[in-house]
């Protein structure tokens, strides 16, 4: 019988497997990306087919208002393990200003860089649209990303 090793997976805290599993969503996400590049096919037509089919998912294409849709885009991000470093959601425009999506080491890992990773950017845009909304993101550097929402103009 073989000696089991000093810890398993049965001792990994919540915060530990939390982390890996944001670890995980993002190299998921960069390594799509990177594959459907090596593979000669746009991440922007994949990340477009990722929003048509999550959209679904949220519901009834009714409006929304911008500081609602940021406040659960917001959720997404931290759940994907960005930090929101700004948040203005006072308007009729809102921003926030997000780090750590994506993981600068997860971008080098993957050959990814931050333009290319913004491709998932597309995934918020799209199901804003339907919702009477306008997503707009702008890298800031530093591996900071800007949000802004907005009602669309008729």
């Amino acid at each position: 019988m073989e000696e089991s090793p000093d810890t398993s997976y049965l001792d990994e805290t919540t915060e530990t497997l939390l982390e890996q599993s944001q670890q995980n969503a993002q190299g998921l996400i960069l390594a799509t990306i990177s594959v459907l590049d090596d593979l000669g096919l746009l991440p922007e037509a994949w990340a477009d087919a990722v929003a048509e089919r999550f959209s679904v998912a949220w519901g009834m294409e009714e409006p929304w208002e911008p500081a609602e849709f940021l406040d659960a885009m917001l959720t997404n991000y931290r759940a994907l393990g960005a930090v929101v470093d700004e948040l203005d959601a006072e308007g009729a425009s809102v921003s926030a200003v997000v780090s750590g999506f994506p993981d600068d080491e997860l971008l080098e890992l993957f050959g990814v860089t931050a333009e290319d990773a913004a491709t998932f950017h597309r995934v918020a845009a799209a199901i804003a649209r339907p919702r009477g909304l306008d997503w707009r993101w702008e890298l800031l550097g530093d591996g900071q990303t800007r949000f802004t929402v907005e009602t669309r103009a008729e």
